[in-house]
C-alpha cells in the first residue's frame, strides 16, 4: 500500500467531501471527483459522518457515494483518507474509538475500498486526562494499523499532548488536519508543540468560500453559518487590488487563500472544497501557476505582513 508522500516541498491538493450530500448532489460530486483525478489529483478526504448536516439519514452518505464510484472505477489513481470515530453527523462530541470500534470501521472500509484506502484518521476527540488509558488504546490500535501500511492521522483533537504521551515514537507519523487561514493558525500551533515534524494539511483556507459579495443562499459560508466582518473582507479585497511583490497575482479571495497556503512552509497539503466544477477548475489552474512561478520566500513575507494588518474578523 502506498503511503501518502506529503511534505512542504511536495505540497498536495486534497479534494474534500464535507459538503457532498449537503449542497452538492451525487452527480456533481462525481463530476468533481473525476475531473480532479483526470488532472492528476490523487488524494480525497472524507469522513464516516459526512455530511455533518444534522440529518441522521445522511450519516455516512459521502463514504457510500465514493464506495459506489469505486466499484465502477477500480483502476483509478484515487487514494482515500477517511476520518473515523464520530457516532453521528449532528456535530456532537460523541465518539467510538475503542480498539473494537476502530478495527470494525477499518475492516468495513477495506472491504469497500481495498488499496484505495491509504489513511485512517481520528475525527474529533475531546477526551481529557481522565481517559488517558482509553486514549492509549486508541493510539496503540492506530500504531498497529500503521505497521500494516496504512497512514494514520488526527483531526479535531482537543488534547494533543495525550496522543503524544501515549506513543511518542509516532510523533512524525501523524498526518494532522488543521483549520488554518487568515483568521487563525491556533489549531496547528497547539499540535506543533507536541508534533513539530508531523505532516499538516490545512482546511478552511478560504473561510468557507468567502467572496467579496454577499453570500448566496445555499453557499458553503451560508450553510455553515460563518460570519465575517465586512471590514475584514474589504481589507483582503484591497490587498488583491493593490501593488505587491507576489506573483502569480491572486485575482480572487480563493486564489489569495491558495497562495498564502502554498508558501506556508509548515503545510504539507491543502484540503479544498469546491462547490462546482467551475470552482475546481479555477483552483487547479491557479495552483499550477503557483507551482510553476511562485517565489515562496517573497510570498511568505508578503502574506505575513497582510495577516498582521488585518482587523478582527
Amino acid at each position: 500500500m502506498n503511503m501518502p508522500n506529503f511534505t512542504p516541498d511536495n505540497k498536495q491538493l486534497v479534494l474534500g467531501t464535507a459538503l457532498w450530500g449537503w449542497g452538492i448532489d451525487r452527480s456533481e460530486a462525481y463530476a468533481l471527483l473525476e475531473y480532479f483525478l483526470a488532472q492528476g489529483g490523487q488524494f480525497v478526504d472524507t469522513a464516516t459522518n459526512y455530511p455533518i448536516n444534522k440529518q441522521a439519514a445522511d450519516f455516512g452518505l459521502a463514504v457510500r457515494w465514493i464506495a459506489d464510484w469505486v466499484k465502477s472505477n477500480r483502476e483509478s489513481n484515487l487514494k482515500l483518507i477517511v476520518k473515523i470515530g464520530s457516532r453521528d453527523n449532528m456535530g456532537s462530541p460523541d465518539i467510538k474509538l475503542s480498539t473494537d470500534d476502530i478495527e470494525h470501521a477499518v475492516r468495513s472500509l477495506q472491504e469497500q475500498f481495498a488499496d484505495t484506502l491509504c489513511c485512517i484518521s481520528v475525527h474529533w476527540d475531546n477526551r481529557s486526562d481522565e481517559a488517558r488509558d482509553s486514549i492509549a488504546q486508541t493510539v496503540q490500535t492506530l500504531s498497529r494499523l500503521n505497521q500494516t501500511g496504512l497512514a494514520i492521522g488526527l483531526s479535531g483533537i482537543k488534547y494533543p499532548e495525550l496522543y503524544f504521551k501515549a506513543e511518542p515514537t509516532l510523533a512524525e507519523k501523524w498526518i494532522i488536519q488543521v483549520k488554518e487561514n487568515f483568521m487563525t493558525q491556533k489549531a496547528r500551533e497547539a499540535y506543533q508543540t507536541w508534533f513539530p515534524n508531523a505532516k499538516y494539511l490545512a482546511y478552511g483556507i478560504n473561510l468557507g468560500g468567502l467572496k467579496s459579495e454577499a453570500p448566496k443562499t445555499g453557499s458553503s459560508i451560508a450553510l455553515r453559518n460563518i460570519n465575517i466582518s465586512e471590514l475584514f473582507t474589504e481589507k483582503l479585497v484591497e490587498f488583491i487590488n493593490s501593488p505587491h511583490e507576489f506573483n502569480p497575482r491572486p485575482t480572487t479571495l480563493n486564489e489569495l487563500a491558495l497562495a498564502a497556503s502554498y508558501v506556508n512552509p509548515v503545510l504539507s497539503g491543502i484540503v479544498i472544497g469546491p462547490r462546482n466544477l467551475e470552482q475546481l477548475k479555477g483552483t487547479l489552474a491557479y495552483w499550477a501557476l503557483l507551482e510553476a512561478h511562485a517565489d515562496k520566500p517573497t510570498g511568505l513575507k508578503v502574506f505575513d505582513q497582510l495577516t498582521k494588518d488585518l482587523p478582527s474578523a
